[in-house]
């Protein structure tokens, strides 16, 4: 998956219950980048939010843009509206392990 699309969330997956970046967070974002990933910042608080929390740790080279997270999704082909690439980064071993996981199983 050539400049695959990478949909990131704010709350409690860039960032901890206080604010603070995720250890290893960074990091992994900018190894996505450089292997070609678009890379979109979203939150269900909307827009302006993702925008702050990207601006309040340096992070908004690396977005290409921000998004609230979608409720409702309108597609011609609604299979493909869903990712079957879901990643929880509470569940994983940190940030790093599971970027690399990323990149070897879905980024060309």
């Amino acid at each position: 998956m050539k400049n695959a699309n990478v949909f990131v969330d704010v709350d409690l997956t860039l960032v901890d219950a206080k604010g603070n970046l995720l250890e290893g967070a960074r990091d992994a974002l900018v190894k996505l980048k450089d292997k070609g990933c678009h890379l979109f910042l979203w939150s269900s608080v909307g827009v302006d939010y993702a925008k702050k929390v990207a601006a309040l740790h340096k992070l908004t080279d690396l977005f290409e843009g921000y998004a609230s997270k979608p409720d409702i999704i309108i597609d011609d082909m609604p299979q493909t509206a869903v990712a079957p690439f879901v990643f929880n980064v509470q569940e994983e071993e940190s940030w790093g392990k599971m970027t690399d996981r990323i990149i070897a199983k879905h980024v060309d």
